[in-house]
């Protein structure tokens, strides 16, 4: 079995970020209205967050 990490020869912590950044795109191409719901819920998050100091 081919894992990302033997593909591409990234190893460590640099390989684990590329291959979650990957993941991550994929899912933001093939979903786009879930990401974008996604990003307005952690907006929201952050707001309320900053908005109780």
């Amino acid at each position: 079995m081919t894992t990302i990490n033997q593909t591409t020869g990234n190893t460590g912590a640099k390989g684990q970020f590329t291959q979650a950044t990957d993941k991550a795109r994929a899912f933001a191409k093939a979903r786009p209205g879930a990401t974008a719901a996604l990003a307005g819920v952690v907006g929201l998050a952050l707001l309320n967050t900053l908005r109780g100091r």
